[in-house]
């Protein structure tokens, strides 16, 4: 039998943990230590790890290891080309939040619009609402930076509401009913920009002062992967009383300017779009998987670099 560890916890419904045990020797840790690691490191098939900072660890492991990292994104991972060099298998979990990181970024949206948040504090506060009004989202012109997977599943959720939808993008969709334009006519076109485009060199702080100064003076604009809007740069914007709103989801992790927060019709949530009860499951669903394929000799959702 194969030796799985497991070195973190993850929540397994009680189906997943039988499929995992079926594929092989388990060793579970809530949270491995140093020790437990490089027990796994020496011993382990395959490994599985959800927060634990895989960097060093791919760097011990051995030719024909297998070890799964649970999340889309991994261009942070500076050592991955040394350790596929080495031999080791690694895949990741592709598009399993792609639902949940659209329905986010439409709530965004018309949390912004209706002002949600703000009107919401008034009323706890039990403060006079002032009169502030909202806009409506229905036969807006929505532009959205990054046509992917997040991008096109939102343009689904956008149909009911009869918008017109502009994209831009590295190259053109050619998609039916969705204008391709460059990020400037887009920028100045629509009332409202979506980014859903992921980050990388070329997509950090995109979204510089210039750029931010081509929307509309009502615009709205949403992003659910920080580092692509510059906030130095929002913070000076919104300073300067441009702009109707703006949701932001995943900035925890990024500078902050003193005074961001402090704007009332800016949006923050902590880096949750991804998280629902549905998208886990689907991540541990793949992580399986992974560890099946590989086990089968035909890995699936490998990193290749």
């Amino acid at each position: 039998m194969k030796n799985i560890y497991v070195l973190e916890h993850f929540d397994f419904t009680e189906q997943q943990m039988e499929k995992l045990k079926s594929l092989g020797n388990i060793k579970y840790f809530q949270k491995a230590t140093e020790k437990q690691t490089e027990e796994a490191i020496n011993n382990a098939d395959a490994i599985l790890l959800d927060w634990i900072d895989p960097t060093e660890i791919i760097t011990k492991m051995k030719k024909g290891q297998f070890i799964c990292l649970p999340y889309t994104g991994y261009a942070w991972i500076k050592t991955l080309k040394q350790a596929i060099e080495n031999g080791v298998v690694i895949s990741n979990t592709p598009n399993y939040s792609t639902n949940a990181v659209a329905e986010a970024h439409l709530s965004l949206m018309l949390a912004v619009s209706k002002q949600i948040p703000y009107f919401n504090n008034f009323t706890k506060n039990k403060k006079n609402v002032p009169f502030n009004r909202s806009i409506e989202l229905s036969g807006k012109k929505v532009g959205i930076i990054g046509l992917g997977h997040i991008g096109k599943r939102l343009t689904e959720l956008l149909q009911p509401f009869n918008v017109e939808l502009y994209t831009y993008n590295k190259s053109n969709k050619n998609i039916s009913g969705i204008k391709d334009v460059s990020l400037d006519e887009l920028l100045k076109t629509c009332d409202y920009v979506c980014i859903t485009c992921s980050l990388n060199d070329n997509t950090k702080n995109m979204i510089n002062y210039e750029k931010l100064s081509f929307l509309k003076s009502n615009a709205i604009i949403t992003q659910t992967t920080g580092g692509i809007i510059d906030l130095f740069a929002l913070d000076k914007i919104l300073s300067e009383g441009k702009l109707f709103g703006v949701g932001l989801d995943d900035v925890d992790q990024l500078e902050i300017p003193e005074n961001l927060y402090k704007h009332e019709n800016l949006i923050c949530t902590y880096h949750r779009a991804y998280d629902t009860s549905e998208s886990e499951k689907n991540r541990i669903d793949m992580c399986i998987d992974n560890i099946e394929n590989f086990f089968k000799g035909t890995p699936i959702n490998q990193i290749r670099l």
